[in-house]
């Protein structure tokens, strides 16, 4: 297991300002905001008209993208051409033997949230910025073991995600249910 700075493995840079690019006469584009990441997943994109933005600001895969401010989720991106917008760090590996999926794994850990705590902000709501993401400190084991642990951690996200489905179905049927009481069909 080695231990690194986050900018010794990645190039770490911030998203567009797209409000400075918008242009009603130029192309739609799907924009990531930071509502677009949640629990590891891109949903919920801002579709904007905007003059062509810089290739560096477009999602390629293997992306991962951190919001800066907290609770800084974090997301390992598939799609492409998505534009990435501010507030937004965009992390792309640049060591041959770092699996991005993994780098997302860690950066969702613990130690890295208690590590983004001690350097960021003291404002009510909390933010880092890209010189302190740049330094943050990850243990890496090595290419295989990291591929063998996002296959497993893969597998447990998804599981949550189908725990909480179930969880949030019962809730949903035990509210109808008061609701039919409620309104006296018994």
């Amino acid at each position: 297991m080695m231990e690194v700075k986050l900018k010794d493995i990645a190039e770490v840079i911030s998203g567009l300002s797209y409000r400075r690019y918008i242009d009603e006469d130029a192309p739609s584009y799907d924009v990531i905001v930071q509502r677009s990441i949640k629990d590891g997943k891109l949903s919920d994109f801002e579709k904007v008209r905007l003059r062509t933005p810089k290739p560096q600001y477009f999602t390629k895969p293997g992306d991962i993208l951190m919001k800066m401010p907290y609770p800084y989720d974090v997301v390992c991106v598939n799609q492409e051409n998505l534009v990435i917008s501010d507030r937004i760090a965009i992390i792309r590996t640049t060591h041959p033997y770092m699996h991005p999926k993994f780098i997302a794994h860690l950066l969702t850990n613990v130690h890295v949230k208690k590590q983004l705590y001690e350097l960021g902000s003291t404002e009510k709501i909390p933010h880092t910025s890209l010189s302190e993401i740049k330094e943050l400190k990850l243990k890496i084991p090595p290419a295989e073991t990291q591929a063998e642990y996002v296959s497993l951690l893969d597998k447990i996200d998804e599981k949550i995600i189908e725990d909480q489905r179930v969880v949030d179905y019962d809730r949903r049927l035990k509210e109808g249910i008061l609701n039919k009481l409620w309104d006296g069909d018994y």
